[in-house]
């Protein structure tokens, strides 16, 4: 038995909670994970988990145990970067999670910095809306806007941004500009699905300190960040996205900011990642760098409230 890899897998096994998603992260077969972890048990003559037909719970030993695993992980994971010299220039991958409109407007343009200070990591990025399980999703971390609430995650704030409305020139021609919330209620906004709910997000403003939520009309609705600003672009609606995403549009004329004296709450950005896991260090020098870069940019260091 390869007790480096036994460990690696109980560790994996007991943060997904699942014999199959730690199967899926670590490439290997169900079977494999299974015998694995019965010889691991064998070895050890200690039951480290506790199996029914539905679900998977640890036991002390395997808490015990378990904690020791990701000490001695992380420290091996460490020498290993140390003797290769990677602790000055880590190697390997690392996948990230966040919304697509955020990585084409931040992310990926600052990438050719990043991959000139570290030439020897990867990056793979996983663009989506929804609320990813890093254990399922093998994701090393996520940028998220908004509220956490996942637990067993780290959420490391790295800014703020504001909100704003806007609408193409040929819809206020057509429909007119609002200059109060009580307008709104003649006009049509782009709906944007919410993929965890899947219902329509509603607008917030700030209204005498107070945060006011409003349903707004829609003939269309969307669950895609770029799409939504198309059909804002067509005139299609009124849509309410984040400045550092429309102000090119607000430049070139092909939106125009309306409300202005409604402000919404700014949206805290995190980055989030696992709370008991060792990160390797390309994995944190990423989210070291993210945070850097984040911080540099005045979009988004607004002042923020808890969400």
């Amino acid at each position: 038995m390869d007790r480096f890899l036994a460990m690696k897998v109980f560790a994996r096994v007991v943060e997904s909670g699942s014999f199959s998603k730690a199967a899926d992260a670590l490439r290997l077969p169900p079977a494999s994970v299974s015998r694995t972890l019965q010889a691991l048990e064998a070895h050890l003559g200690a039951r480290l988990l506790n199996r029914t037909t539905r679900s998977i719970s640890i036991t002390e030993d395997g808490e015990a145990y378990y904690e020791r695993c990701v000490r001695v992980l992380g420290e091996v994971d460490d020498m290993e970067a140390s003797l290769s010299h990677s602790k000055l220039s880590p190697k390997g991958n690392v996948k990230v999670s966040l919304p697509q409109v955020m990585a084409k407007s931040t992310i990926i343009p600052a990438l050719p910095e990043f991959f000139a200070a570290y030439p020897d990591i990867g990056v793979e990025l996983l663009l989506t809306d929804r609320q990813v399980d890093l254990v399922e999703d093998a994701v090393d971390c996520v940028v998220r806007v908004g509220a956490i609430g996942d637990v067993g995650l780290v959420a490391k704030r790295i800014g703020a941004y504001t909100q704003i409305t806007c609408a193409s020139p040929g819809y206020i021609e057509r429909y007119g500009e609002p200059h109060t919330l009580d307008d709104l209620d003649r006009h049509l906004a782009v709906g944007y699905v919410l993929n965890k709910s899947g219902r329509v997000r509603n607008w917030e403003f700030v209204v005498d300190g107070e945060a006011r939520s409003i349903a707004l009309k829609h003939k269309i609705a969307v669950n895609d960040g770029d799409s939504y600003i198309a059909c804002g672009l067509a005139g299609l609606g009124l849509i309410q996205s984040s400045s550092y995403t429309l102000a090119p549009y607000l430049q070139s004329g092909a939106l125009r900011r309306v409300l202005t004296d409604y402000p919404a709450h700014p949206r805290v950005v995190s980055v989030l990642y696992a709370a008991n896991r060792h990160q390797p260090r390309r994995v944190r020098v990423f989210i070291d760098w993210v945070a850097e870069l984040y911080a540099r940019l005045p979009a988004f260091q607004q002042d923020a409230k808890a969400q």
